[in-house]
């Protein structure tokens, strides 16, 4: 089976434009995730002004939610990569039955 992509293949959905596309939106939300911890962290470093308990809480808080962010962004993702993995690994077994006949 030829794993290339063809312009062709863009019209007649034999083969899925969408793991390279979940691939890129992966990469995006890490972007989103790391943005997050940044401006959490600044927020933070602004409180320590006022209050160092609260100011260490708020780090804390921040790594701990990018970290499992991180953690649960990946798993989403990778729900819908074994979804077209499925419709791939039935498109295959379609292609043999029909050779098989």
């Amino acid at each position: 089976m030829d794993k290339k992509f063809s312009p062709a293949d863009f019209f007649t959905f034999e083969k899925m434009v969408a793991p390279v596309v979940l691939k890129v939106v992966y990469y995006i939300g890490l972007l989103g995730i790391l943005g997050y911890l940044l401006v959490s962290l600044a927020g933070a470093f602004e409180v320590l002004d006022y209050s160092a308990s609260t100011a260490l809480g708020m780090i804390v808080l921040a790594l701990f939610s990018a970290v499992f962010g991180a953690l649960f962004w990946r798993i989403l993702i990778e729900v819908y990569m074994v979804l077209f993995s499925i419709n791939d690994r039935l498109g295959e077994v379609r292609d043999r039955m029909k050779k098989d006949d």
